[in-house]
């Protein structure tokens, strides 16, 4: 495993006084100012790590979190029958290690990277120094925190869905929210397949295939071998309200 030797601050600062300001929601390193982010860029441990290589997997303990600098990383969970089932996948920006920040915990799925990933580890103790040194550090990771108790929340809503087309139009609704892009015009979803949609849902991929190209030959969708773009997101929404059949 590719990793670079851990790098952290012997004596770290005294906590800062000022008051934090409002972050993104979702990005926790995007909340912060540069003395906070160098803060916190100098706390943690960078890694590298390739393709379908593990940042964490599933039943080991915790140990803080994992803040994604570049690439893309999907979260798993392996089934009572050995099926895996994707979770999400997350991006620059993201960190995986959720829901158990802190305490004695053990990791309730995997993180693994789809291509070479760059990542911030930061332990539990690195994180509890944080928190206590930066009040933005520590009002983003509880934002970021909501923002993923949200997602996986929706991914429960999802799959409690009847048929297939409904759950998989309930998720890319979902997946055009979270892209943070004006709603008005053509979304992208960047990297995503029809597999791993139905990883998602719990779906064939014939199923997804079918549904995709009636979404398509309606002009919502627009979708590539390893990319999709939501062209009308307001007629997508159309579909939950009026429910769609397979």
């Amino acid at each position: 495993m590719g990793r670079s030797d851990a790098h952290e601050v012997a004596d770290p600062a005294e906590p800062r006084a000022d008051l934090p300001r409002p972050g993104t929601g979702r990005y926790v390193l995007k909340a912060l100012d540069k003395p906070d982010l160098e803060l916190v860029m100098r706390t943690g441990r960078l890694a590298t790590y390739q393709n379908r290589e593990y940042l964490l997997r599933e039943g080991e303990p915790a140990n803080g979190i994992h803040i994604i600098l570049n690439g893309i990383v999907e979260s798993t969970h392996a089934g009572t029958q050995g099926r895996e089932l994707m979770l999400s996948t997350w991006e620059a920006g993201d960190f995986v290690g959720a829901p158990y920040i802190l305490g004695d915990h053990r990791h309730s799925w995997s993180a693994r990277a789809l291509g070479r990933v760059e990542a911030l580890h930061l332990d539990q103790d690195a994180v509890r120094r944080l928190i206590a040194q930066s009040p933005p550090f520590a009002v983003a990771l509880i934002e970021c925190l909501g923002f993923k108790g949200e997602t996986y929340s929706m991914l429960a809503q999802t799959l409690a869905g009847q048929k297939a087309a409904e759950r998989l139009v309930l998720l890319l609704v979902k997946l055009c929210e979270n892209a943070a892009q004006d709603e008005s015009g053509p979304i992208s979803l960047g990297r995503i397949t029809q597999a791993n949609l139905a990883r998602m849902i719990g779906a064939t991929r014939q199923s997804i295939s079918l549904i995709l190209s009636r979404l398509q030959d309606d002009g919502i969708i627009w979708t590539g071998p390893t990319k999709m773009v939501v062209n009308d997101l307001a007629a997508l929404r159309k579909q939950v309200a009026v429910g769609v059949d397979q």
